[in-house]
C-alpha cells in the first residue's frame, strides 16, 4: 500500500477511534450514573428530599437549584421526568439522608467567568435534548436547551481562547467510540453572563469508504489567527483502493463573533 494510501487509513482510523481526556461522559446508559461518594449538585428547584424512594413519601427538606449533595447509592425504583426515566438516589444533605429522583440532579456543574451552569437531560419523541440552567446573582435562573445529535457526550469549558469579546466557551464535544456514529459537538460562547449557541460541528467517518470532518481553529490554537476563528472542513470518499480512487474536498473561511452572530470576516 502506498504511503498516500496508509496516512489516508491512519487517518479515518483516528476519527473512528479517538476520544477526548475528559472528567466524565455523560449518557443514558448504567455505567454513566452517579457514583457512591460523588458530590453532586440539584438541577431542579425546590426539589424534595424524601424519607423513600418514591414521589409520595414524607418530605424531610425542600432544597433549591445548586443545592449539594452526596450520593449515597442508586435504588431500583425510578420516575419519569423531562420524557426520561431516572432512577432515585439515597443521598445526604448537610447530614440529612434521603431520597432525590436522579433527573433532578444536575449531570455536571460547570462555572464560566462566575457564571455557574448547571446541565440536564429531557427527550421528546426520539430527540434528546442538553438542558441548561444558569444561575442569576437574585437565586433565579435562566434555562435554555439544545436538541443532541449523539447522546453521549462531555461538556468543556475552554476559556475564551483568544477570542475577543465573549467571556468563555462551552463545548458539548461528542463521544463517538465506533465508524458511523457522530463526533463533533456544539459550541456555545457566553458573553455578558449569557450562554448562545454558535455552531453544529460535526465529524463522523465510515471507515475506508468517506469522513465528513468539520473543526474550529482558535486564536490559542496552533495555526490561529489573532481573534478570529479559522473553519475547516474537508470531505472524502474512497471508491477504489487498488485503483487509488477517491475524491476529496475542502473549505476553510475566516469567521468573527459580532453582535451575537459568527458572521465571515471582512478585508
Amino acid at each position: 500500500m502506498k504511503a498516500k494510501q496508509i496516512l489516508s487509513v491512519l487517518t479515518i482510523l483516528t476519527i473512528c477511534l479517538s476520544t477526548k481526556a475528559q472528567e466524565k461522559v455523560h449518557c443514558i446508559y448504567e455505567d454513566c450514573s452517579f457514583e457512591p461518594g460523588q458530590t453532586v449538585y440539584l438541577f431542579g428547584d425546590q426539589v424534595q428530599l424524601r424519607e423513600a424512594p418514591t414521589t409520595n413519601s414524607k418530605v424531610l427538606k425542600t432544597l433549591s437549584i445548586g443545592s449539594p449533595l452526596v450520593i449515597q447509592e442508586k435504588h431500583e425504583n425510578s420516575w419519569p421526568y423531562k420524557g426520561v426515566d431516572h432512577p432515585f438516589y439515597r443521598v445526604t444533605y448537610k447530614g440529612i439522608a434521603g431520597y432525590v429522583l436522579g433527573g433532578l440532579i444536575a449531570l455536571e456543574k460547570k462555572v464560566i467567568n462566575d457564571v455557574v451552569h448547571f446541565f440536564g437531560r429531557s427527550k421528546t419523541g426520539d430527540e434528546d435534548y442538553l438542558l441548561i440552567r444558569s444561575l442569576k446573582n437574585d437565586g433565579s435562573f435562566t434555562e435554555k436547551s439544545t436538541r443532541l445529535a449523539n447522546g453521549q457526550f462531555y461538556l468543556s469549558a475552554l476559556g475564551n481562547k483568544g477570542l475577543p469579546n465573549i467571556e468563555g466557551i462551552l463545548f458539548i464535544d461528542y463521544l463517538a467510540e465506533a465508524c458511523g456514529v457522530e463526533g463533533g459537538g456544539i459550541y456555545l460562547f457566553q458573553q455578558e453572563g449569557a450562554l448562545h449557541q454558535v455552531a453544529r460541528l460535526s465529524q463522523i467517518s465510515d471507515a475506508g469508504v468517506y469522513y465528513y470532518w468539520e473543526e474550529f481553529i482558535f486564536p490559542e490554537d496552533q495555526y490561529g489567527v489573532p481573534g478570529k476563528i479559522r473553519y475547516k472542513k474537508e470531505i472524502g470518499e474512497n471508491y477504489n483502493e487498488a485503483a487509488e480512487w477517491e475524491k476529496m474536498s475542502k473549505e476553510t473561511k475566516i469567521l468573527v463573533w459580532n453582535n451575537l452572530n459568527l458572521e465571515l470576516a471582512q478585508r
